[in-house]
């Protein structure tokens, strides 16, 4: 993988999964009911409507079994082996894979409860998100829990004729990179300080934004909470971004 430095350490990739499984993936993306989570259309891990679609859909199996591995977790953190040792407050050089389900309560939550986890042992939220006319993300970084953020996008922006729904990474020096939804486009960053990123509202389109969100997660904060100088800029930028 390439790793781009700016506005923050990040990839992304055209293309990403076999051609057939995405295929089979997109034709078979659920309808989301409103329920909580970033876009207000989702399905989580442990929601009766995701277990059904893992027992019914083959390859959405396939997908999700794949993502809770070791080996997705090794995918989403090697590339940023450097900053992530840089910047972590929690070893992360042999990061362990196990199963958790963090509910929705968890979620949002600021620090989760007891779980009997190490610090360096890792899961990872498979969420299936849809968003609608109205959906924006203003700026943010996620959990302080978050090792790694990665979306995959089944939709293509032009096609569906959005106007809007655009993800974007921003600088702390007001400049910003603006990555359109794409057909089987994944992007990947650490969920360091300085991973800065909005979505445009979607002011209209043909249809959904649909994406999937793996999150690989920490029971507890993997990042300082306070840096001087780059979290008073962050703050800054973000009164800046939201008026």
């Amino acid at each position: 993988m390439t790793v781009r430095d700016w506005p923050f350490p990040h990839v992304t990739i055209d293309g990403y999964l076999d051609a057939g499984e995405y295929e089979a993936l997109r034709r078979l993306f659920p309808t989301c009911p409103p329920n909580s989570g970033p876009t207000g259309y989702s399905h989580f891990w442990g929601d009766a409507d995701f277990d059904a679609l893992l027992d019914a859909e083959p390859a959405w199996r396939r997908f999700f079994d794949w993502t809770q591995s070791q080996a997705f977790v090794d995918i989403c953190l090697a590339p940023f082996a450097d900053t992530i040792a840089r910047e972590a407050v929690v070893d992360l050089s042999h990061p362990r894979f196990v199963s958790h389900i963090e509910t929705r309560r968890d979620k949002e939550q600021r620090y989760l409860g007891k779980t009997g986890l190490a610090p360096d042992q890792l899961f990872v939220r498979t969420d299936i998100l849809q968003g609608n006319v109205g959906y924006d993300r203003r700026a943010h970084v996620d959990h302080r829990r978050r090792a790694a953020t990665m979306l995959i996008y089944l939709c293509d922006g032009d096609e569906d004729e959005m106007v809007g729904g655009d993800l974007i990474l921003h600088a702390v020096d007001g400049e910003s990179v603006t990555i359109r939804p794409r057909h089987n486009r994944m992007v990947l960053f650490p969920c360091v300080n300085s991973s800065l990123h909005s979505v445009s509202r979607i002011e209209s389109q043909r249809h959904p934004r649909n994406y999937v969100q793996l999150t690989v997660s920490s029971s507890v904060d993997l990042w300082e909470s306070e840096r001087p100088g780059l979290r008073q800029a962050l703050g800054r930028r973000m009164r800046a971004l939201v008026g």
